[in-house]
């Protein structure tokens, strides 16, 4: 079999974002993204899950990260019409997780006064694997942080996010994102010294 053949064979055997050589730039992802291309919203999840699941995981924990995160690239799907280009993909996607989890927090509140029939029989979720001991503590207290300091937070330290990203995200300016970091920090720090005490 010749080269072309094989490849051939290859193209109708794979799905469409499987046979593409290098990766799509963002404006034509944006522009697959509008026309309603499948391919182009699986690139779209390939690329930043990662990044809205862990953001999501530190704003609402493990039991709610993908429920988060899913709900972030729906609505991602349903407003692409509404995407003007000003900011990048993935601090577009953050804004979005960022109202997916306000409406999961008044949701939250509404219904957790109503008890479910047989809520104790849940059993807990099983420990992380691989997350050292002092890591975990120290992430146990980033969930004790505000919301805007933890988002602030998590987005410098684990995503590795500029400033100016950080506050195009997060819909405020640059100045508040470095006070929002000085503040985390500080209260982290006094979150562990109280812990070792």
């Amino acid at each position: 079999m010749i080269l072309g053949e094989t490849v051939a064979v290859m193209d109708a055997h794979c799905p469409s974002f499987m046979s593409e050589t290098a990766p799509r730039s963002e404006a034509d992802l944006v522009a697959a993204c509008r026309a309603g291309r499948r391919d182009a919203f699986d690139e779209l999840v390939s690329r930043h899950y990662d990044r809205i699941y862990r953001l999501a995981y530190s704003m609402a924990g493990a039991g709610a990260a993908g429920d988060l995160a899913q709900e972030t690239f729906l609505a991602a799907v349903k407003s692409f019409a509404n995407f003007r280009g000003e900011a990048q993909l993935a601090t577009w996607l953050i804004s979005i997780l960022r109202n997916q989890y306000s409406l999961w927090l008044r949701g939250r509140r509404k219904w957790s006064l109503a008890p479910l029939e047989g809520e104790g029989e849940r059993l807990p979720a099983p420990e992380p694997r691989g997350i050292e001991k002092g890591v975990r503590e120290i992430l146990d207290r980033v969930k004790e942080l505000p919301e805007d300091l933890r988002t602030t937070l998590v987005l410098f330290y684990v995503d590795g996010l500029r400033y100016a990203e950080i506050a195009q995200a997060m819909e405020c300016p640059i100045g508040t994102v470095r006070s929002r970091l000085f503040e985390a920090r500080e209260r982290l720090k006094k979150l562990c010294e109280k812990t070792e005490a």
